[in-house]
């Protein structure tokens, strides 16, 4: 069965494709789509937990996510934003609210999540 799975989101990867709303001025809403990925992720919080750790590496993956994310009272997930200062970082680098049409985390409309990642990875491998 996983390899069912496996072959098709390979073989049709726009069909799984995130779907966001778009703003009436153009450009891409991710919140609908984060919030359903936060929602989906607390249904299974324990499998989760690993990844949703500040020590583990690999936790930046969920970042472009969750920054978009808010808890059932309505304050964000990922705390509340710092006061203060900011760091002084290259328009590049600088953390946006509005994602592009075409996102290395979610790729573009042709482009799944899962080929994107898997794509990062060879291309890290080489």
């Amino acid at each position: 069965m996983h390899h069912r799975i496996n072959e098709t989101l390979f073989d049709r990867p726009q069909d799984y494709a995130p779907r966001f709303t778009t703003k009436p001025g153009g450009g891409i809403d991710p919140r609908p789509w984060c919030q359903g990925f936060y929602a989906a992720i607390n249904l299974n919080i324990k499998r989760w937990k690993r990844l949703l750790d500040l020590k583990n590496p690999n936790h930046g993956l969920l970042l472009p996510i969750l920054i978009y994310c808010v808890d059932k009272k309505g304050r964000p997930v990922l705390g509340k934003p710092s006061q203060g200062p900011r760091p002084r970082t290259s328009s590049s680098t600088r953390p946006t609210r509005t994602l592009p049409s075409s996102s290395p985390l979610f790729g573009n409309s042709t482009t799944s999540p899962a080929m994107t990642a898997r794509s990062y990875h060879r291309r890290r491998a080489d």
